[in-house]
């Protein structure tokens, strides 16, 4: 099961972070193929839903023009995931931002994300 996590986790913060950003596919489709239907993100005390999932690609797909998700540290176990990550981008109206997150998952047996916990900061 690790090896499915870990390749889980790397297509979370890699793919997915990607492809809602600066991807022409349906966000509906990245959201269903990275998360399992019940899946739960809760990050900086926020319960993110799917439809909030879905809806921040449009804002995201308008501001960001480059983007680059950096993984620090990324560490298995089993069905659960942390990582320490960082994504730069250039944004239209902000310039250069860096985000640093560090968050634990969880990843159901068919290799989708089912829970994220996540701290972030802007710097």
């Amino acid at each position: 099961m690790s090896e499915i996590t870990e390749f889980a986790a790397r297509r979370l913060l890699i793919d997915y972070t990607r492809d809602m950003s600066l991807s022409d596919e349906d966000p509906a489709r990245i959201v269903d193929r990275t998360f399992t239907d019940d899946a739960v993100w809760v990050t900086d005390g926020t319960e993110i839903t799917r439809d909030q999932l879905i809806a921040h690609a449009a804002p995201s797909r308008k501001n960001v023009t480059a983007g680059e998700m950096q993984i620090d540290d990324l560490l298995v176990d089993g069905h659960r995931f942390a990582a320490h990550c960082r994504l730069s981008v250039e944004h239209r109206k902000l310039g250069h931002m860096v985000m640093e997150w560090i968050l634990i998952g969880e990843v159901a047996d068919d290799g989708r994300v089912r829970r994220i916990r996540q701290l972030g900061r802007t710097s």
